[in-house]
C-alpha cells in the first residue's frame, strides 16, 4: 500500500537559495528530486529506525537466556502441568516423613 504524496511548497532566499541551486545543477536533479534526496539522507542521518519488540528483546540478550525444550511455546501447558504434579507430589513426600 503505498503512502499518499505531500506538496511542499518552499521558499529558499540568498545563501540557501543559492546552495539549492548549485547541488541541483551538480546532481542534475529536479527541485522534487533533490527534496526528496535531501530528507532521506537527513532521516538516515538523524532518526533513529524503529526497532520490534523482537529486535528490542534479542538486542537485550532476553531472547535465548534460558534453557528449555524446543517445543515450550506450543506445549507449556503440558510442561506446567507435569511440573506442578512433580513439585506436589515430592511435598507429599516430604511430608509424610
Amino acid at each position: 500500500m503505498s503512502r499518499p504524496a505531500i506538496r511542499v511548497n518552499a521558499r529558499l532566499t540568498g545563501e540557501d537559495a543559492r546552495l539549492f541551486r548549485d547541488v541541483q545543477k551538480l546532481e542534475k536533479q529536479s527541485a522534487s528530486g533533490l527534496l526528496r534526496a535531501a530528507v532521506r539522507e537527513y532521516s538516515r542521518k538523524r532518526v533513529k529506525p524503529r526497532r520490534d519488540a523482537y529486535r528490542i528483546m534479542q538486542d537485550s540478550g532476553f531472547i535465548g537466556c534460558a534453557a528449555g525444550p524446543p517445543d515450550l511455546s506450543v506445549r507449556y501447558k503440558e510442561y506446567l502441568k507435569d511440573s506442578l504434579i512433580a513439585e506436589y507430589e515430592s511435598s507429599q513426600r516430604r511430608a509424610r516423613k
